[in-house]
């Protein structure tokens, strides 16, 4: 099996190579995720820590607009309260019971429209509110129901919970969040998808640039589509053997989701060279085709 440099890991690394950031952010001792959800106690704690007011401790299946605005402070930079970087991303993801080496912070990212891969601002956190989102649990409920929503064409539905009122009591577990504004966004399916892929283009290149190093790209890829196209995993190896391919730009990045799409229609037997695709794509049918031996059955 290949591996991959997380791309969570390999933006990181890159930004802290270009300009080291000159704040560290404190780390404090974790909380177990069982405690973090089963009341407000421990955000409370660490909100204080921050320099945040923390709210009562109130049921955690009742959305709470102070218990909002606490949840960003917790794992808030201590030395810029307006952001959340990667160490309160990492101890977020640890108290969700989320993987940061798969979909989760993609899918985290396009929720709240996040310029950055690797820190979220105030204000972009800010659209986890119309979801109701105040705690981790909640979280990772949004971020389960839009994976498989995405990746397994299952519907989000109110099946154990609905939309919550504030004050309200959610189902048990305290997982209940509103889903009316993600269910929108996958109610097409196809275009969903779309709309999210195109999206990690934009958040994983290099701000000032218009294409993505191929290291990031197939780390990406790995991640994004290869769960999706199996296709995906000879691509890769394919990349792997040819160095050439040096980056991909925007076209060549939603060109292979068309082109992942459009192999799930007709095989490799009865691909069409004649096609416009770009010439990484080209190059990988001709090279898959003779691997599989497709060439020499006459197509």
């Amino acid at each position: 099996m290949r591996s991959f440099l997380n791309p969570f890991q390999r933006k990181r690394a890159t930004e802290t190579e270009e300009a080291p950031s000159t704040t560290k952010s404190k780390r404090p001792t974790k909380a177990s995720a069982k405690a973090a959800t089963e009341s407000d106690e421990p955000i409370a704690k660490k909100a204080k820590a921050n320099g945040a007011i923390a709210p009562p401790v109130q049921d955690p299946a009742m959305y709470s607009d102070q218990r909002f605005q606490t949840f960003f402070q917790t794992y808030a930079d201590p030395d810029d309260p307006k952001v959340m970087g990667t160490d309160g991303i990492q101890r977020l993801f640890e108290e969700a019971d989320l993987s940061l080496e798969t979909l989760p912070p993609f899918l985290l990212a396009w929720i709240c429209k996040a310029s950055d891969f690797a820190a979220f601002r105030l204000d972009e956190w800010q659209k986890l509110k119309e979801l109701q989102i105040d705690t981790p649990q909640k979280l990772k409920a949004a971020i389960t129901d839009l994976e498989n929503a995405l990746y397994s064409d299952i519907p989000i539905s109110d099946e154990g919970s609905s939309k919550p009122k504030k004050g309200s009591s959610a189902s048990a577990g305290g997982a209940s969040y509103n889903k009316e504004p993600l269910r929108r966004a996958v109610s097409n399916p196809q275009k969903g998808f779309k709309d999210f892929y195109v999206f990690c283009f934009g958040l994983m290149k290099k701000q000032e640039s218009r294409v993505m190093e191929m290291e990031l790209a197939t780390a990406a890829w790995s991640v994004v589509l290869q769960p999706k196209y199996p296709i995906i995993e000879q691509l890769l190896a394919f990349i792997a053997e040819h160095p050439k391919f040096k980056s991909v730009n925007k076209d060549l990045w939603g060109m292979t989701h068309e082109f992942c799409v459009a192999l799930e229609e007709k095989s490799l037997a009865n691909w069409d060279d004649e096609e416009s695709w770009p010439s990484l794509l080209d190059d990988f049918v001709a090279w898959e085709k003779k691997r599989t031996g497709v060439d020499s059955q006459g197509d």
